[in-house]
């Protein structure tokens, strides 16, 4: 048993070895596009199972509806003829005396029913809700045999259960070890490498290593997800001196984004692991953390990104303006500051294919190592990057504008909805103004002249 195990930790071992040699130099071998295929068609097969189970399940169900509708159809029509041969007596009095009623009995009590419109358009709201559905997981039309889904089908067949343990097997005792050190090598090889280009004098030099050893970097961490890249329109790419902007659904953005161009960062700043490694990357290159409750904060961030495009030898700044993660659905409200800075903007758009993962970090539910240890088990990370010309602001046009007119090329490119809700009610109540103008119109409402 023990020579077992320890034959399999070095076959992992090596395995790991051989893809970061390819990663080092942006190669694949093809098999993680076969090894997709074969999932897609496991996934369908999967699926057709529990169709069929469904199907049978609702027409059991449909039975079971009919008999007790017809079973309260039959009480219904028998309480309305007993209800025949009653009559309130004070009505039939109020009847034959020609009553009238009062001013003051007109003046009635609250009833129920005077809600009934707000109910209306409040139960509406819930289900069109278009906000609160963006920050939760994204719907899969197919199962994909992961059971952390709201989609829960591994007991439905026995058939699927077989390949729930399977798939369950794989991703836990297989695909996670190697995943696990390759993702150990990757932290060792930043905080390495970070440290040694830190001290380099700064230069020429030191942006070349840095180049290599950030695309190095992301290409193994990349691997780390079994994540396939399609990058489109590479022509399109982000240049220096200039700013990048992004539709958020990921901390795994920024690698999926650096396998194929080297960025300077923006971002709010983190505790944990996730600040220890924004301390590393600062040790190599230029990156702008801030603090988003402090208003002084965003006044040097702005001076500091103006500096930073102005100097055409520093790398092109990558900047989520959505200000959180969106479930890959929508695109939220572009925050106005890197707008208003006059620089090129070169748009990005990143569709994740959910079916092999749900790439979405819940930051509400997840801490960041919870959500490291999903990606890790998940089945494979799948995305297209689409690459949008540079656009600039125009002479009529102010900083919002220009933000909602490259919010949109993101969404139409990425076949995204395209929303004008701020994405921090993920975090916030709705603004007072919006809470006072209900209030005022639910008052004009039940005023009575």
């Amino acid at each position: 048993m023990f020579f077992l195990i320890k034959i399999s930790f070095y076959f992992i071992l090596a395995l790991a070895i051989s893809v970061i040699g390819l990663a080092s130099f942006g190669a694949s071998l093809g098999l993680r596009r076969m090894y997709v295929k074969a999932l897609l068609k496991i996934f369908e097969y999967a699926t057709n199972i529990k169709e069929e189970k469904l199907k049978d399940s609702e027409l059991i169900e449909t039975e079971i509806d009919n008999e007790l509708e017809r079973t309260e159809r039959i009480r219904k029509i028998q309480r309305k003829r007993l209800d025949t041969f009653k009559l309130d007596e004070s009505l039939q009095d109020k009847q034959n005396n020609n009553y009238l009623p009062s001013s003051e009995e007109l003046k009635r009590e609250f009833e129920l029913a005077d809600v009934s419109d707000f109910v209306r358009q409040g139960l509406q709201a819930i289900i069109d809700d278009q906000v609160t559905k963006r920050f939760t997981t994204e719907e899969l039309a197919v199962w994909n045999l992961l059971s952390r889904n709201d989609q829960q089908y591994e007991y439905i067949s026995f058939r699927v259960t077989v390949l729930w343990l399977c798939g369950l097997l794989l991703r836990y005792c297989v695909l996670f070890p190697f995943r696990l050190i390759l993702f150990m090598f990757a932290c060792t090889f930043t905080f390495m490498s970070t440290f040694l280009i830190g001290r380099v004098r700064d230069g020429r030099f030191k942006r070349i290593l840095n180049w290599y050893a950030t695309l190095i970097l992301h290409r193994i961490l990349s691997r780390v997800f079994s994540a396939i890249i399609t990058f489109h329109n590479k022509e399109n790419k982000a240049q220096p001196g200039s700013i990048c902007v992004a539709n958020h659904t990921s901390p795994i953005d920024v690698i999926i984004l650096s396998t194929d161009n080297c960025y300077s960062m923006i971002g709010q700043q983190h505790g944990g692991f996730t600040g220890m490694m924004q301390r590393a990357f600062s040790r190599s290159a230029r990156h702008i953390w801030f603090d988003r409750s402090e208003s002084k904060d965003r006044h040097l961030v702005a001076k500091r990104m103006t500096q930073h495009v102005q100097d055409k030898t520093n790398m092109p700044i990558l900047i989520f303006p959505e200000g959180t993660c969106i479930n890959n659905t929508s695109v939220m409200m572009f925050k106005k500051g890197c707008f208003e800075i006059e620089t090129e903007i070169y748009p990005v758009a990143i569709k994740y294919d959910p079916r092999f993962g749900d790439a979405f970090w819940n930051s509400s539910k997840h801490s960041m190592l919870q959500y490291l240890m999903l990606m890790m088990t998940s089945w494979a990370i799948v995305v297209d990057v689409y690459y949008l010309p540079k656009m600039s602001k125009r002479a009529d046009e102010d900083a919002v504008s220009f933000a909602k007119r490259v919010k949109k090329s993101i969404a139409d490119k990425g076949g995204l909805a395209d929303l004008e809700w701020d994405g921090m009610l993920k975090r916030a109540s709705p603004k007072l103004d919006l809470m006072y103008e209900q209030q005022e119109n639910y008052c004009k409402h039940l005023k009575i002249n």
